[in-house]
This record gives structure tokens, C-alpha cells and sequence, in this order.
């Protein structure tokens, strides 16, 4: 598929990937197993401060629940600001006249039909013609390509834009043989996220940006943790709060316990697991790898969840292996509230195929209403949502105008 003219040569690598939003609820699950509080849809809306010694030193936070429209105080020894591009926000109720100190980054991705790439081998270009780096890889059942890194506003749900859809697709034609024939059309969903690098604010140059995490301890006694990756989320956590038990004096149990700590589904995961949800379910091959590939051990809870004809008649779209089983168990065991949780926090289809997410809406919203009591009015108002949401997966603003 490579195109011929100008090779000199390769090197090959190895990589990981994972899908980060079951990674995301995992590690939520788990902290909730280990006795952690868990709030979905809260929202921060001040800082509690009281006066120590004539120093303003933060001692918790109001929050509203955006779901319900009730606010309550939080208080605690120590707060942390651990919310990506939302950091500043957080820092100026803190204190108004503090400098920025993230630099948001705009990451945009496409998702394109599998037959686009291998099954097991993707390809990353570092020569493109401004500079930047795209890779093109098998993901999650599709190839994923992008990215861009372009400075941008801090939104909850960033849209990419069409300049950037077509610099990416336009990359990935300069390597590819031009009997390969890439068309935006071809793209089945295109979304953005954007990445907080970070300035330190105490560097003598705040004008360059770290590529790694920053620990940050603001006056009033907030740490704020910014920046970093996945790849090292374990290790930011750590010095997160071994930073916070230094500051506050806090007397913890015991040492760090994250490096042994398993996370909810892998207990008795196994690589043929997905064999006895066949046997024991009669789900089709396809849906059991993708239980038992997304959800560990919890596979079987999932099928418990299925109806009674069986969850191979039971998927959400025929083109993909979520399963309605999958809708009931993220309300119950994964906090799920809304259909955007579900289609693109909890599944990924949304990440995959904006369109196939779209035909989903109906059953998403029929199978929340059952579990969450919702009226026609509510599930009126989550369809709404949901489409609004998919304008900023690559759908055209234009569906908005159209009956859901």
C-alpha cells in the first residue's frame, strides 16, 4: 500500500495502545473498590479558604452536581487540581491574578475502515511538510490517523476542523500508493482532544512549555498536577501525593500500593476467557473478544445484564459488538448518566463511527430511560444532546436540523 517512489528505508518499533475511556472507568471502579468517593457530572465552583496565621490556606470546595442542580461543601486537609486544560480555571479561584500556566494543545484524530491498514501493523511518518509527526494504526477494530498539535481554546467537547481533517488526510496520501484512494468521505469519525502541556510558573523562562507533569504548590496550600500523559499517569499520582502528605503533614497508612494494585477485570482475566462467554452465553466470537478484551472479569456481568434471547441479538448497532448489556451495566457499575457517557465514555463507538452512533441513540436512550426512570421529556433532551455531542465527532452541524 506504500508508496514506491522515494523509500529509502524503515526501522521497525514495538508500541502499546489501550483504550482509554474503559482504562478511564476502570481505574474510577477500582478507586471506588478502595474506598474513594466517586462524583460523576460534579462540577467545581469555588474554593473554601479560611485565614492561618494571616495566610489564606484552601481547605476544601464547593461543588454543584450538574445533574440535579444541588451544590454542597467538600472539605479536606489538602486539595489537589488534577483537571487537564481545565487547570487554570481551578488556579484563578485560587487566585485571580495567576498566570496561565497551561498551554492547550489541539490533537485531532480520523477514524477510517479497516482495510486501510493491517491488522497488526500501523506506520508513523516523522517527515511530513511542516514538521509535525502522523501515525496511522490499527485501532480498536478501525485505523486511526492523525495528529495535529496546534494551539487552541479550553472547551469541554473541541471540534476539529476541516483544515486540519484535510492536512492529516492529505499526509497520509503522500505515503500511501496513489491506487490507495483516501477521500473524506472515507472518514468515519474525526474528533479532538486537546493535550495540557504546562509552563512552569517558578521557571526562570515561563515562556517554555515541559513535556512531561508539573507539581505545583500554590500559596494557599493547592497542589496542582498538570501536564503528563498516560504513560506515566501511575507515576504523577505518586509524587502527586507523596507532594501533598509533605505539605499538610498527612499520616498515611502505608506506602504507596498502586504498583500492585490490580484494577477491577483483571482478577481472572485470561487471553481465553472469551471462550466460555461463547459456551456459557451463546454470544457470537466477535462480541465475546470485545467483552472480554474491553471489560476483563467483568464480561460476565455484562452477560448477566443481557436479555433473556441472548445478547448476539442484542447489539446496539449490526455493524459493531456492543451489546444493550453493555448500556445497563455502565448505569449500574459504571456511573454512566447520560447517552453521551454511554456511546462515547463507556463504549467507544462515537470515537469510532459518528455516523453508527448516531442510529444508535434511540436504543441507548430507550435502554437509560428503563434503568434511570427518565420521561419522554428527559429522553427528548438526552437524543438532543447526543447529536449536538456528535457535531464534534465529524458529523455535519446540518443533523441538528433533522429529527433524531
Amino acid at each position: 500500500m506504500l508508496r514506491a517512489q522515494g523509500l529509502v528505508g524503515s526501522l521497525v518499533y514495538f508500541d502499546g495502545q489501550h483504550n482509554d475511556a474503559r482504562m478511564n472507568a476502570a481505574l474510577a471502579v477500582t478507586a471506588a473498590a478502595h474506598g474513594a468517593v466517586v462524583a460523576n457530572h460534579v462540577e467545581v465552583t469555588s474554593l473554601i479558604k479560611d485565614t492561618v496565621d494571616g495566610i489564606e490556606r484552601v481547605r476544601g470546595a464547593m461543588v454543584r452536581d450538574n445533574e440535579t442542580g444541588d451544590e454542597w461543601a467538600v472539605k479536606a486537609r489538602s486539595v489537589i487540581n488534577a483537571t487537564g486544560p481545565f487547570s487554570d480555571a481551578i488556579l484563578k479561584m485560587d487566585d485571580p491574578t495567576m498566570a496561565d500556566i497551561v498551554a492547550p494543545s489541539s490533537g485531532v484524530h480520523l477514524v477510517l475502515p479497516s482495510y486501510f491498514s493491517p491488522k497488526n501493523m500501523g506506520m508513523l511518518d516523522p517527515a511530513t511538510t511542516d514538521g509535525r509527526v502522523v501515525f496511522f494504526l490499527p485501532w480498536e477494530g478501525g485505523v486511526v490517523a492523525g495528529t495535529t498539535d496546534t494551539l487552541c481554546s479550553v472547551e469541554a467537547d473541541p471540534k476539529p476542523s476541516e483544515k486540519e481533517i484535510e492536512w492529516i488526510l492529505s499526509e497520509i496520501r503522500r505515503f500511501l500508493s496513489p491506487d490507495v484512494k483516501i477521500r473524506r468521505g472515507d472518514v468515519l469519525a474525526a474528533w479532538s482532544g486537546i493535550r495540557p502541556l504546562v509552563r512552569d510558573p517558578k521557571a526562570a523562562n515561563t515562556k517554555d512549555l515541559v513535556r512531561n507533569h508539573m507539581i505545583h504548590e500554590s500559596d494557599s496550600g493547592l497542589i496542582t498536577i498538570a501536564g503528563g500523559k498516560w504513560t506515566t499517569y501511575r507515576e504523577m499520582a505518586k509524587e502527586t501525593i507523596d507532594r501533598a502528605i509533605s505539605l499538610h503533614s498527612l499520616k498515611p497508612l502505608r506506602d504507596c500500593q498502586t504498583e500492585n494494585v490490580r484494577l477491577i477485570g483483571s482478577h481472572a482475566w485470561s487471553d481465553t476467557m472469551f471462550i466460555k462467554l461463547v459456551q456459557n452465553f451463546g454470544i457470537d466470537l466477535e462480541v465475546a473478544k470485545h467483552l472480554a478484551h474491553n471489560y476483563g472479569d467483568r464480561a460476565w456481568a455484562v452477560c448477566a445484564l443481557a436479555d433473556h434471547a441472548g445478547a448476539q441479538s442484542q447489539r446496539i448497532h449490526p455493524l459493531y459488538p456492543f451489546v444493550d448489556a453493555e448500556v445497563r451495566y455502565a448505569v449500574q457499575y459504571e456511573y454512566a448518566l447520560s447517552a453521551v457517557d454511554v456511546i462515547a465514555r463507556r463504549m467507544r463507538l462515537a470515537f469510532l463511527d459518528a455516523q453508527a452512533a448516531r442510529e444508535s441513540i434511540p436504543r441507548v436512550v430507550e435502554l437509560m430511560a428503563a434503568e434511570l426512570k427518565w420521561d419522554d421529556k428527559r429522553k427528548a433532551k438526552e437524543a438532543r444532546k447526543a447529536l449536538v455531542f456528535l457535531t464534534t465527532m465529524g458529523l455535519p452541524d446540518s443533523i441538528l436540523d433533522e429529527q433524531p
